[in-house]
């Protein structure tokens, strides 16, 4: 199985993992702090793979150490991540933070690849980039409805909007970051899993303090429950995570943020098939454009991989062939 393929597997597993979460288990998790259930489930499994790195691999920890600012980068970058995506939460429709925070991230690749950060992918063919382009339109007028008060959902009008908007904006741009520092330790040589667990400590050191401070609290924690959900967060948001993390070692970042792109789709028709489709009318719109644009993306994206993945084998094979070649010919003059 080739590069490309292996990719496109670990990033679909996380955009359907990611999005049955939302769909069939947000609201188990909306019973608990969300800190609390972060920090243990992110926590643990962090702490797991640091220790099998330290043992298996601990060269590509010292090679992390190495590179501190990078290392600094993809901490605050996972962060942020989850800190403005969860407040965002509560500020706007949550299909508007989903959307507007998935179609950004191809967005904001695209545009630290015109400012020179050479991890980021440019726009490779016409129906890539026309893809983003719908994507970008269909993600205005989301934030134009959500400013407007036409959306589902707004707690506290036009200001509270627009801060839900701009903490959608951070996460977004944060999560491609993210991407952009994690295939910089990828090309120096730290594995996805080593990676894991470097990724988590700022966010552990954050959530924790906030769920003790009850940031997020919801009440009296029963520790039963609380056990279970954990458990179950080890499977739809660690592995999720842990899938990205793959997939950004097998493709380009514009790529995977393309496939990305495609969460909320995946969300719409889980809904449908649980019977479960209520969105204001104006974010109907919004979502129908939204997903044209996000399916093209991925499309062209992913057309280019194969080609791409076609090209490295094709030139794997001739320079097999070149060595054979050599070897027989020295064998020859011996």
């Amino acid at each position: 199985m080739n590069r490309a393929t292996l990719g496109l597997i670990w990033a679909f597993s996380f955009v359907i993992l990611e999005a049955a979460q939302a769909v069939f288990f947000g609201g188990v998790f909306q019973d608990y702090d969300s800190f609390l259930v972060g920090g243990a489930v992110f926590g643990f499994t962090a702490a797991g793979t640091l220790i099998w790195a330290k043992v298996r691999t601990p060269e590509q920890l010292k090679i992390a150490w190495a590179n501190g600012a990078s290392l600094f980068g993809l901490n605050l970058s996972t962060a942020v991540v989850w800190i403005a995506y969860f407040f965002a939460l509560q500020m706007i429709e949550p299909a508007v933070v989903f959307t507007v925070f998935s179609g950004l991230i191809p967005i904001a690749v695209v545009i630290a690849s015109a400012c020179g950060i050479p991890e980021a992918s440019p726009l490779r063919n016409r129906i890539e980039g026309v893809g983003v382009i719908t994507v970008l339109i269909g993600v205005g007028y989301l934030a134009a409805i959500t400013l407007l008060g036409q959306s589902g959902f707004v707690r506290g009008g036009w200001t509270a909007a627009m801060v839900g908007l701009l903490l959608t904006c951070v996460s977004a741009v944060s999560l491609a970051a993210m991407m952009i520092y994690s295939q910089r330790l990828n090309r120096l040589g730290v594995a996805p899993a080593a990676q894991y667990g470097l990724r988590f400590p700022l966010y552990v050191m954050v959530a924790l303090p906030a769920a003790w401070f009850g940031l997020d609290g919801k009440g009296p924690v029963d520790p039963g429950g609380l056990l279970a959900v954990v458990v179950i967060g080890f499977v739809i948001m660690a592995f999720p995570v842990f899938a990205m993390q793959k997939a950004i070692s097998l493709m380009s970042t514009l790529t995977l943020a393309a496939i990305t792109a495609l969460g909320p789709l995946f969300v719409f028709l889980f809904q449908f098939v649980e019977g479960r489709v209520a969105y204001a009318p104006a974010t109907m719109t919004g979502l129908a454009v939204y997903y044209a644009g996000a399916v093209l993306a991925a499309y062209g994206g992913a057309r280019h991989s194969g080609a791409k993945s076609i090209d490295h084998e094709r030139k794997d094979m001739t320079t097999r062939l070149e060595r054979e070649i050599a070897k027989l010919h020295t064998t020859h003059l011996r």
